[in-house]
């Protein structure tokens, strides 16, 4: 790492854990380019969290007009947040009334585990209905009372509410290999039914969320499926490590193994563990599904995470012109994508085979008849 990535890092785990560790000098310039990337994994506010418990620090050097910035943004995130609340509130206390059981899933749910749970970007408000008669009456509601519904994907409803973004899930999350795929959904499905409902307070409101051994698993592969897909941002693993020091005495961990090994994941999670250990400064007993036999250098993992940028995940699919041949229309996309799951084969196999060949399949029904 270079010295922005180091000083970004300390005070993102000064932010979230608590760490210490002293500061390197840096110019203007390099305040500014730390700034940015943290815009750009969406931990914006929870960096200045750390810079705030540093108040004292000489080796600071933050530039007056940045800090106003800096400010300016973390106010911005505060009222979203805040907003998101009291709709989510007030959207599951409907759902609730109307004989449902929606279970709230990521975001705002996560967020309670914070410290500063304002501090957390948000996103959608995403809604889990574990019964298909329940389902289908809430897309009903949502059809009837949302905006910009988007009926493209067959397991989810997106739509607009009140000035939020929510998602109704009729899947918690899915894997593309159809054997693994049915293995997971058998999972959440039982462990749903057996187990005693795990609740957070938003704004007031008592909310059910997904009980903490599903939750860390459902976690753990929502990270999995990023890495395949378009490469995994720091938010999504302070909220993995968060979830760890929060709940972690409520999980049971021998059961997340068996999953884990029923997935056939047990690389792609040690992988991720191999990122809080290296980036978080975690410690292997803290991440009992961290198998060290299994364990690569990752040095070039840690750097491409912190390089992330979103422009190689643009869709990109083929079409016919006035000839008779085909052409991709982002190339550059294209060729990310096979270097990507060349890169990350060996992590996860089974799912990272089957998750090229759909893309591929998807890319190909843009070709005109």
């Amino acid at each position: 790492m270079d010295i922005i990535e180091r000083n970004f890092m300390k005070l993102l785990r000064s932010g979230t854990f608590g760490d210490n560790t002293a500061l390197e000098p840096m110019s203007h310039w390099k305040w500014r380019r730390l700034y940015q990337m943290s815009l750009m994994h969406g931990v914006s506010a929870l960096v200045f969290d750390g810079i705030s418990s540093r108040r004292e620090d000489v080796k600071l050097n933050l530039p007056n007009d940045l800090a106003e910035q800096w400010h300016k943004n973390i106010g911005e995130v505060e009222e979203d947040n805040r907003k998101m609340n009291e709709k989510t509130a007030e959207l599951l206390h409907i759902y609730s009334k109307e004989q449902l059981r929606p279970i709230l899933l990521k975001g705002q749910s996560i967020a309670t585990l914070y410290s500063n749970p304002g501090h957390r970007t948000g996103g959608d408000c995403d809604i889990y209905f574990p019964f298909e008669a329940q389902g289908k009456k809430a897309d009903e509601w949502a059809r009837k009372n949302g905006k910009a519904i988007d009926k493209s994907d067959r397991y989810t409803l997106p739509y607009t509410w009140n000035g939020i973004t929510v998602e109704n899930h009729h899947r918690v999350q899915t894997l593309s290999n159809a054997m693994l795929n049915r293995r997971l959904q058998n999972i959440i499905d039982s462990e749903i039914r057996c187990c005693d409902s795990t609740y957070v307070t938003i704004n007031g409101t008592r909310i059910e969320t997904l009980p903490p051994t599903l939750n860390l698993l459902i976690a753990i592969i929502r990270i999995a499926r990023y890495i395949i897909n378009d490469g995994v941002k720091l938010k999504q693993l302070i909220d993995l490590g968060m979830m760890l020091r929060t709940i972690g005495a409520k999980v049971d961990f021998v059961k997340l193994q068996q999953w884990i090994e029923r997935l056939r994941m047990r690389r792609m999670a040690t992988l991720e563990a191999s990122l809080l250990i290296n980036l978080l400064d975690f410690n292997e007993d803290e991440l009992p599904f961290y198998t060290p036999t299994l364990a690569t250098n990752i040095t070039n993992t840690a750097e491409e995470l912190l390089q992330f940028d979103s422009s190689h995940t643009d869709e990109w699919y083929f079409t016919q012109g006035k000839n008779i041949f085909v052409k991709s229309n982002n190339s550059k996309a294209m060729m990310w994508q096979v270097s990507h799951t060349a890169k990350y084969f060996r992590y996860y196999p089974s799912e990272m085979t089957t998750n090229f060949i759909k893309n591929f399949a998807h890319s190909l029904s843009h070709i005109e008849e």
